[in-house]
């Protein structure tokens, strides 16, 4: 499983990294140049040859890079490139049009920089970057790590106004004692983002704050929709606008990623403290294309984020080795988990009219997506709890420190 930490670069070395990162964007820069032109007079060339002519014009060059760094350069560019030429052929078997259709064009002045594994040396407490032979080196001191990485990209972050490293890490898969490993079912939802039952109880996570958030964005969005649509394209205000959206929008995209990693961070730790080794989660492939419920439902669906959030939960899960099952949830919130009689919930909670069941429609579902990975029948109402909320919090903990991999524990280093 691959880790990536967000390192800072001292300020010792920010000049080299922008001396680094200037000189990777003219290799990309190049590397565009020529396949534009190549393009456009419709020659087509090799990898072979591609590779020929740029380490032909780099050896030119007094580029400071590793050799390795150089190469990753140009290579993101052939990349794109290919990746173009693979869209216009899928587009022209579908009879479209192809002429917006475009190789990469737009030159880099700065671009990040990759050091492979070779490039990357660990001595005592520090990771030392290297350079050409006999150029500087960048220097990093990290505490308590083990693992060697395998790669790195050299990133400015332009809200820092800094370079930062960021270092992937490789760590084994921990085993989950399957003797004695449980299985917890989750509900994905709308008002409530996570519905998780493990056969003794339910825990509902509150999608307050997380629906107040999309729609304060979709608020906000459409105030500068609206001035935007008065205004000429390109005119200073225009730009200002721009500006101001791109800044409100990466805020409240931030505040939600908050949210989810919270989340699903609790929901691991949840699992590691019961033992819990295989996460079932409702399948809900398609949803999209289905939904016609009228034009506010419809924009719900359409801005509902369970991709995202069933795909944190499957890289966290990995980590402490737990397994990932996803399982068709098509009428779970509506058959009853008691005598299996059907009946359609008119508001949040579900009442069934045969045997009178009642319980969180939530809740329901997520009992109805345990029983279909388990093969449980029946359900003994008398053992049910009552659902277990947990509410969003700034500082929100987990039950367990589930994170144990030991490398930068201590660090200034950050997780991505």
């Amino acid at each position: 499983m691959d880790k990536t930490y967000i390192v800072p670069v001292t300020e010792e070395y920010q000049n080299l990294a922008k001396q680094l990162s200037q000189q990777s964007g003219k290799i990309y820069s190049k590397a565009v140049s020529f396949l534009k032109r190549m393009n456009k007079k419709a020659i087509k060339i090799s990898r072979k040859t591609f590779d020929r002519y740029m380490e032909w014009w780099i050896h030119k060059k007094g580029f400071i890079l590793h050799s390795q760094s150089k190469q990753a350069a140009y290579q993101q560019a052939w990349t794109a490139y290919t990746a173009t030429l693979k869209k216009v052929k899928k587009t022209e078997k579908k009879n479209k049009d192809v002429s917006k259709i475009r190789v990469p064009y737009k030159s880099k002045k700065y671009n990040k920089v990759c050091f492979k594994s070779s490039a990357i040396k660990q001595e005592g407490s520090n990771l030392i970057f290297s350079n050409m032979k006999g150029a500087e080196r960048i220097v990093i001191k990290v505490e308590d790590f083990e693992a060697r990485p395998k790669y790195a990209e050299l990133i400015y972050h332009k809200d820092k106004n800094k370079y930062y490293m960021h270092v992937v890490v490789e760590f084994p898969k921990k085993q989950v004692n399957s003797e004695k490993a449980q299985t917890i079912a989750i509900d994905l939802g709308i008002i409530h983002p996570m519905t998780c039952f493990d056969g003794k109880r339910v825990t509902i996570y509150n999608g307050g704050i997380l629906n107040s958030l999309i729609r304060y964005r979709n608020k906000k969005l459409g105030e500068i929709q609206n001035k935007l649509s008065k205004c000429k394209k390109g005119s200073k205000r225009w730009k200002r606008l721009q500006r101001a959206k791109r800044k409100i929008l990466k805020k409240i995209r931030n505040q939600i990623r908050d949210v989810l990693e919270k989340y699903t961070s609790h929901l691991i730790g949840y699992c590691v403290k019961n033992n819990i080794g295989t996460i079932v989660i409702g399948d809900l492939k398609g949803i999209r294309n289905e939904a016609k419920y009228g034009k506010v439902a419809n924009q719900k669906i359409h801005q509902w984020m369970f991709r995202k959030v069933a795909r944190r939960i499957g890289e966290k899960a990995g980590f402490v080795g737990i397994d990932i099952v996803y399982v068709k949830e098509n009428g779970t919130s509506q058959v009853c988990p008691v005598c299996g009689s059907k009946n359609k919930p008119r508001n949040r909670n579900y009442e069934c009219g045969e045997c009178g069941f009642r319980y969180h429609r939530d809740g329901v579902g997520a009992i109805n997506i345990y029983k279909k990975y388990t093969g449980i029948k029946f359900l003994v109402v008398g053992r049910l709890a009552c659902p277990t909320g947990v509410r969003f919090r700034w500082h929100l903990r987990c039950p367990v420190e589930w994170n144990t991999h030991p490398w930068m524990r201590n660090s200034a280093g950050k997780t991505a």
